[in-house]
């Protein structure tokens, strides 16, 4: 069965119980077929993988077990042994038969075992018991697929790789003996997790896939880490899937997309993989059927009349935080009137291409200060506070830009300054990671060169 859908894989505040039921309404309403639990905040998963859930974990786990089953959908669930285990101690292989088994009683029926983010160290015991790390960790989880498979058949088990994309590798995906070694020694049913070229990859080709599903001995599942921002909690993505092409689709066994922190944020990028494992390549037109499937969580409180946010609002709200590496497209066509705007120090304020750019900005900047203050008016609080900080800090920066036009169109002395003393905008950060990036000026592109 090809896997697609989401993983709760992240670094940080993990999601509550109702929203992980709303998400399998989500992932089902996508298409997908998957969800997998494994919140790095969940110490049983990771720090403390040897305990088995109590009561009221169990239970919960149940709970969402039963609902993806009412939904058609596959409950995996993760476990993640890397950061202590021996590998070679038989002990460590009971620890980890005992969790499966509690989980195996609760009605899971998939499995992750993941070994990311973690040193390729091996103890002095484990040096001496087997020739690799890679065979250690395949030793491991070979083992947890025996004992499941010998309780049920139908099983699937999911493996990470500590070198789980080809940045990782340090002479290439080819010429690793990590994968190489994983290839040969992880039984052939065991699928492998893969982010692509990197941890959070712009582009993943099919060449890129054929070249370590040979290395691997099977077609990998795309750990797809592209709307993901536990690595940047200044930043947040509400913009669909990109830079994969269909191509890639008959290479890989899965697509589990591993998304933003805040809940609310990820309708369209869940929406939008589902659209991309269904064949759909075309961003805009996943975004486009995702959108009115969204826009009624926007329904606006204090009104007595069914009322949500307008169509083209929430357009602006996923071109503001659209994808990692680009905002969306009626932003950046802005963005590039700016920087025409300023390509001078000392432009032509009167011609009417500079007005014009000027009004485009200024009717930008009053169309996020619209699209703030609804947003404060929303009876879905979460959504509202998922977005607050980044919108709050989206209105400042145009708010400064516009006035910054402002202030050029006054043709100000050659000797002025921008602002003024008693016009410094409150966006304007303080604080102690302001004062060492002081010590570090840095180029367009975020590197700084000693003495330059």
């Amino acid at each position: 069965m090809f896997l697609s859908g989401v993983i709760e894989g992240f670094y940080g505040r993990a999601w509550t119980h109702a929203q992980r039921i709303e998400m399998l309404d989500w992932i089902g309403n996508a298409g997908m077929n998957t969800f997998v639990y494994g919140p790095k905040d969940d110490i049983k998963i990771r720090a403390r993988w040897r305990e088995t859930y109590n009561a009221a974990e169990a239970a919960e786990l149940q709970e969402l077990v039963g609902a993806a089953a009412a939904r058609g959908l596959n409950f995996m669930v993760a476990i993640a042994p890397c950061l202590d285990v021996t590998y070679s101690d038989a002990a460590d292989i009971e620890a980890l038969k005992a969790r499966l088994d509690q989980l195996l009683g609760l009605g899971v029926t998939h499995f992750a075992l993941l070994f990311d983010d973690i040193p390729s160290e091996m103890s002095a015991a484990d040096q001496a018991a087997f020739s690799s790390f890679a065979a250690a960790q395949c030793h491991f989880a070979n083992a947890a697929r025996e004992h499941v498979s010998t309780k049920l058949p139908e099983a699937r088990l999911l493996f990470c790789p500590t070198e789980y994309c080809a940045a990782f590798t340090s002479a290439g995906v080819t010429r690793s003996t990590y994968l190489r070694d994983l290839g040969e020694l992880l039984h052939p049913d065991i699928g492998v997790f893969w982010t692509g070229p990197d941890i959070v990859s712009k582009t993943i080709s099919a060449d890129s896939l054929r070249e370590i599903g040979a290395v691997i001995g099977r077609k990998p599942v795309i750990w797809e880490n592209f709307h993901a921002n536990d690595y940047d909690i200044r930043r947040i993505y509400a913009g669909p899937l990109g830079g994969r092409d269909a191509d890639i689709l008959p290479l890989i066994d899965g697509i589990i997309t591993n998304p933003n922190n805040e809940f609310e944020a990820n309708f369209v990028p869940v929406h939008t993989t589902g659209a991309f494992a269904a064949g759909v390549d075309d961003a805009q037109s996943a975004l486009d059927a995702a959108l009115p499937q969204w826009q009624p969580r926007f329904a606006l409180a204090f009104t007595d009349l069914p009322k949500t946010l307008e169509r083209d609002e929430i357009r602006l709200l996923t071109d503001l935080f659209y994808q990692p590496f680009t905002c969306g497209p009626q932003i950046e066509a802005l963005l590039q009137v700016a920087r025409g705007l300023l390509t001078k120090h000392r432009p032509d304020v009167t011609s009417a291409d500079w007005q014009a750019g000027r009004a485009a900005l200024t009717d930008l900047r009053e169309r996020i200060r619209k699209l703030f203050d609804r947003m404060t008016e929303l009876e879905n609080r979460d959504l509202f506070y998922a977005f607050h900080p980044y919108l709050w800090e989206a209105r400042e920066e145009v708010t400064h830009l516009v006035s910054y036009l402002d202030w050029l169109a006054e043709s100000p002395a050659d000797d002025a300054d921008f602002p003024a003393a008693e016009r410094i905008h409150n966006f304007y950060r303080h604080g102690f990671t302001v004062a060492v990036q002081e010590l570090l000026p840095r180029d367009a592109a975020g590197r700084y060169r000693h003495g330059a």
